[in-house]
């Protein structure tokens, strides 16, 4: 799967404050849709203009639409303004990994053992970097640096 191949759903945001420093945070989340259906959830969370505060991007990857099926599990990534770079992180301590909706948070070392799921993952990273609008100001982190 590559991201051109991929349609972004942005869906909803919220707002709230950080634990440790107090500033303003900014959460926001929607679907990746291929031919076919929905292939991920994501989260995109990150403290306002601070980008010493690596933001986090979740994505819930699996089938969607079947109740019966619960096969999703929880890609973490965090993204590093300084560099600019992204690493996969362990999941299993991100809100999404308490959701119904995942089946399994993958530690670091499950995630880039899965090859298939890696290239996935990568391209919904992807998509999600250049098609919502919203992660402008997670991409503009990097000038702040």
């Amino acid at each position: 799967m590559k991201q051109q191949d991929l349609d972004i759903e942005p869906m909803g945001d919220s707002g709230g404050h950080c634990d440790c420093c107090g500033n303003e945070t900014r959460s926001i989340w929607g679907n990746a849709h291929a031919v076919g259906g929905t292939v991920a959830a994501y989260f995109v969370a990150w403290t306002r203009g601070q980008p010493d505060h690596y933001p986090n991007i979740d994505l819930l990857i699996g089938s969607w639409g079947n109740d019966a099926v619960n096969d999703r599990r929880l890609v973490a990534w965090l993204y590093n303004p300084a560099q600019p770079s992204f690493m996969v992180v362990d999941a299993a301590a991100r809100p999404a990994a308490a959701s119904a909706l995942c089946a399994m948070a993958l530690s670091r070392a499950e995630a880039l053992s899965d090859e298939g799921l890696m290239d996935t993952a990568r391209a919904l990273l992807d998509a999600i970097w250049l098609r919502d609008p919203r992660v402008a100001e997670v991409r503009n982190l990097a000038d702040a640096t």
